[in-house]
């Protein structure tokens, strides 16, 4: 091939373009046949834009010039989207946080959705924008949630029940759309009452703080005096139960005792007369400071017996 340039021919050599041409084309479309997929992720293969293929992590091959495209979504991936507080710091955003009450209040909370990409292909293909949906979904199950509660149980003890129950809504409704997403938690981050009415709710809470503490105060010494009331009135049950078996011992010995002086009294009246007399004597005199002992037959100046000090 001759090209004329200022009354100059000049002689191009056509063959070795055309060759260095194809080369760079089959060096380029080489390249182009193959493709990586990172290990957090899942790709789509597309050929003439229809879906042939789902390729795991790794080096993977496909027809090059555009003929097949590949889409690569990160599946292994947990993603978050907060509502209310976007930012850091900034927990106002919108109208994402005012939400109405069950009993007609306003509370402001803040949360988030934290999912991932379970299925590569009905995310990408079944709904146009899925984050949005997912956002508008999870949005609409919180104000479910929050209307139906009342406000006093959402600000203090229902945190747990309401994110146990949004994850199930949420789930419930990416699944009817069939989203391929699967929703992992959602977390309160915050649930504050509106301002004009903050030094209330902190006085309600400082009050349920001071009731628990009662509560616990009290549990603590019922803990501490009921076991020890126990312990006290089972003992004295015990003194008692000991007193009466000893009463009834003591009155059984008695009554043993008394039946044989009896039976020795009937069979020698005079004798045991005699002993039970000296046995009450004996028994007596020793509690007596003194005694003096009058005989009749005796006409002295002192007719008396000293029983202490001898005769």
């Amino acid at each position: 091939m001759q090209i004329e340039i200022e009354g100059r021919i000049i002689d191009i050599p056509v063959k070795p373009i055309i060759a260095g041409v194809v080369a760079v084309l089959l060096v380029l479309s080489a390249l182009s046949m193959f493709y990586q997929i990172a290990p957090e992720q899942e790709g789509l293969l597309l050929r003439f834009g229809r879906h042939v293929k789902t390729a795991p992590p790794g080096l993977h091959f496909k027809l090059p010039f555009g003929i097949d495209q590949v889409i690569k979504v990160p599946t292994r991936i947990v993603d978050v989207q907060q509502f209310g507080a976007r930012a850091a710091g900034d927990r106002r955003t919108g109208d994402e946080h005012s939400m109405l009450t069950g009993d007609l209040n306003m509370v402001l909370a803040g949360w988030d959705v934290q999912f991932s990409r379970e299925d590569p292909a009905p995310f990408i293909f079944q709904v146009e924008d899925p984050i949005n949906t997912l956002r508008d979904i999870a949005q609409s199950v919180m104000r479910e949630i929050m209307g139906d509660r009342a406000s006093i149980l959402i600000l203090t003890v229902g945190r747990a029940e309401i994110q146990q129950r949004a994850r199930e809504l949420i789930q419930q409704q990416v699944d009817q759309f069939r989203m391929g997403i699967r929703v992992n938690e959602v977390n309160l981050l915050y649930v504050d009452p509106p301002r004009p009415v903050l030094d209330a709710f902190n006085d309600l809470n400082r009050a349920e703080q001071d009731a628990v503490r009662f509560f616990e105060e009290a549990s603590r010494q019922y803990q501490e005096r009921v076991p020890r009331a126990r312990g006290e009135a089972q003992r004295v049950i015990l003194e008692a139960e000991g007193f009466r078996q000893r009463r009834v011992n003591v009155a059984r010995g008695e009554a043993h005792r008394f039946s044989d002086m009896l039976a020795a009294y009937r069979q020698s009246p005079a004798v045991t007369r005699r002993r039970l007399y000296l046995e009450a004597l004996e028994a007596r005199i020793p509690q007596l400071r003194e005694v003096i002992v009058l005989d009749e037959d005796v006409h002295g100046i002192l007719p008396h017996l000293n029983m202490r000090g001898g005769l």
